[in-house]
């Protein structure tokens, strides 16, 4: 082999390796791509940015604790902010797991009235008419957060804690004025500050 022979040789095994990495390159990129175009779709829908919403398949069922309201005690203020974290005055849906649901997976509207680190602190709430006698549930009449119209109630001894990112949200505001008299029932009978 002639030293000629040999730099073709080379330069066609180092053109072979430019074109591989090139196109190993090409489909790292297009992979990339591709994982953050649906990231950010489920974001959106999570945020209820997309016009479509999220479908049943795509919701995340909230992993979800409840404790005793008395147990959470914390300063409880008015700050709705759609700055993409949920804050206390915002209402917010989560998918409950179908075990904890009599007709399968059910999406669940929650006051949010603090946060953790990762999670949101949330009061259930339940256009069940039932409630309407019960102590521990405050009545907050009718709004976004029951899209039939019927008037709603909030329950008030049980705080229902849930990762932000499993929560969806669709711009929904409580206004102050029934955020304000809810706020004071949990200072004066759950120790809230």
């Amino acid at each position: 082999m002639t030293t000629e022979d040999s730099g073709t040789s080379r330069l066609g095994h180092i053109s072979a390796l430019k074109q591989g990495f090139s196109s190993l390159t090409q489909r790292r990129r297009q992979a990339r791509r591709a994982r953050l175009e649906s990231g950010l779709e489920r974001i959106g829908n999570r945020l209820g940015l997309n016009p479509t919403g999220a479908t049943d398949s795509e919701r995340v069922e909230a992993a979800c604790s409840v404790r005793s309201t008395a147990d959470l005690v914390r300063n409880i203020y008015y700050a709705p902010d759609m700055d993409g974290h949920a804050e206390p005055g915002e209402i917010v849906w989560i998918t409950l797991p179908a075990e904890l649901s009599s007709s399968g997976n059910k999406d669940r509207a929650l006051l949010v009235v603090g946060h953790g680190i990762q999670t949101i602190l949330g009061l259930l709430i339940s256009s069940n008419s039932e409630h309407s006698t019960e102590a521990n549930w405050a009545e907050i009449g009718s709004g976004p957060w029951e899209e039939s119209g019927a008037p709603a109630w909030l329950r008030l001894d049980k705080v229902v804690e849930v990762p932000e990112l499993a929560i969806r949200r669709e711009g929904a505001v409580m206004p102050r004025q029934r955020f304000e008299p809810i706020a004071t029932r949990l200072r004066n009978e759950y120790g809230w500050g």
